[in-house]
């Protein structure tokens, strides 16, 4: 296309000059991105999810604290070309079975088939927390629904409530056998009112119904005070010496992006000029990766190629970097390069953000919009809001792992519970997932590192 430009210019014909241009410019403008089947990963080998096989049992290699180490290979995942989830599957009640209300209750509570009071709560005041994703149960047995109904919603709720139902196929996925969901319904009939209709009370303790619980995180003190947010302690010891110190290349990233300057209220280890609006921007797109990468992913690559040191995904010096160079745009908002790879990539991320995945097959969808959980408690956790909460402000400290944690890692860890594979946590369909939700919160501001979580 070039030599047929420089042709044209030979020709002195500026319109036919003008029109080549342009094509030009289209082709540079969209790409095909690679997918993580065709991506080297460069993320630490906890995080690339390496399948392995001993004994006829496959596993996956997950980090330290994942409950699974099984591989759910036949499951859909985030991957690109992944199989489809099964659509909606009516269930038959077995006849023959008595129902009993005890192991109902069991089984509900059973952290392995759900557990169930993650997301709706019953009348025992020994479980806590519980949370109200789903509707309250309390007097469920006073409604007088069929036990057939409420088989068929445990079996697979999305026959009676649509495709989008955020509650998971229990019985059509495998997880439930019939004969437990005739226990479960037993248990759900036993549930009854005095009067009907009026939940027993259990408890006086507002903090035990999810309903009326104060929603309790660390929003105390200032999160840009590292005796208060260990993300800056880490970056302090991490990062910031890193930054002036020449790589095995004999480059440091201060020789090409100047020094690390004196702090200020939104940069307190310190302001580097030339970083100064560039976290704002991204995800984007790279033409010479033929994908988009977030800061992490783009820390991974660069470095070593200028610098000569080593700096993999959700590695530490990675995710420090990462809090120094994102920090540096503290207070500026989100805002995203508008362009065709852009776009594309927000249309795949919007599609992986409703996929159903794993065994569960369940999706982002379901826990972070009105239509599933958003703004309510799943178990003890308060979930965010696409759209009106600032999803995307990593890397943060995360206190139950004493660790940092990025968005990748979070969405690695969010398949666990969805009996799913990751993918390497810099996979570009955790890209294009990342691109889409920052694509939600345009003009929002940044503030990195967060306050810590649990």
């Amino acid at each position: 296309m070039k030599r047929l430009v420089q042709k044209l210019l030979r020709l002195k014909r500026p319109g036919l000059v003008a029109l080549g241009v342009l094509v030009v410019a289209a082709c540079a403008t969209v790409g095909t991105t690679v997918t993580s089947k065709e991506w080297q990963t460069r993320a630490i080998p906890l995080s690339q999810g390496v399948i392995k096989e001993a004994d006829g049992k496959r596993t996956q290699v997950r980090y330290p604290g994942f409950r699974e180490d099984r591989s759910f290979d036949q499951w859909p995942t985030y991957a690109a070309g992944s199989i489809e989830y099964f659509p909606p599957k009516k269930g038959q009640m077995p006849t023959g079975v008595k129902g009993d209300p005890k192991k109902g209750h069991a089984l509900f509570l059973a952290g392995p088939k759900g557990p169930c009071t993650g997301c709706h709560l019953i009348p025992d005041a020994k479980v806590w927390p519980m949370g109200n994703v789903g509707p309250d149960l309390r007097t469920i047995g006073d409604r007088g629904l069929p036990d057939e109904f409420l088989y068929q919603i445990v079996y697979d709720p999305r026959v009676i409530f649509g495709a989008d139902s955020p509650m998971a196929p229990f019985g059509a996925s495998g997880m439930w056998t019939p004969e437990e969901i005739v226990h479960v319904v037993a248990y759900l009939q036993s549930l009854k009112g005095k009067p009907a209709g009026v939940p027993l009370k259990v408890t006086d303790d507002k903090q035990w119904n999810p309903f009326t619980r104060d929603r309790v995180q660390l929003d105390f003190g200032d999160q840009l005070d590292p005796t208060g947010n260990p993300a800056l302690v880490k970056t302090e010891a991490s990062a910031v010496p890193l930054w002036s110190k020449a790589g095995p290349k004999g480059q440091s990233c201060a020789g090409c992006h100047g020094p690390i300057g004196k702090p200020d209220a939104q940069r307190p280890l310190g302001v580097i000029k030339s970083m100064v609006g560039v976290a704002t921007r991204y995800p984007k797109w790279f033409s010479q990766y033929s994908r988009m990468m977030s800061v992490e992913d783009f820390l991974a690559v660069h470095t070593p190629e200028t610098t000569g040191h080593a700096m993999p995904t959700q590695g530490e010096l990675n995710l420090t970097m990462s809090v120094l160079v994102k920090m540096q745009s503290n207070g500026m908002p989100y805002k995203l390069e508008d362009n065709a790879n852009v776009r594309a990539a927000i249309k795949r991320g919007e599609e992986l953000f409703n996929r159903r995945v794993g065994q569960r097959g369940q999706a982002c969808a379901n826990c972070h919009t009105e239509r599933g959980g958003a703004h309510k408690f799943l178990g003890g956790r308060f979930l965010g809001n696409l759209g009106k909460d600032t999803m995307v402000q990593h890397p943060y400290f995360r206190t139950s792992q004493g660790a940092l944690w990025d968005i990748r890692y979070r969405m690695q860890w969010c398949m666990t519970p969805l009996l799913s594979n990751m993918l390497p946590g810099d996979a570009p369909e955790y890209a294009d997932l990342e691109t889409f939700l920052v694509s939600k919160q345009q003009g929002h501001e940044l503030s990195i590192p967060r306050r810590p979580s649990h």
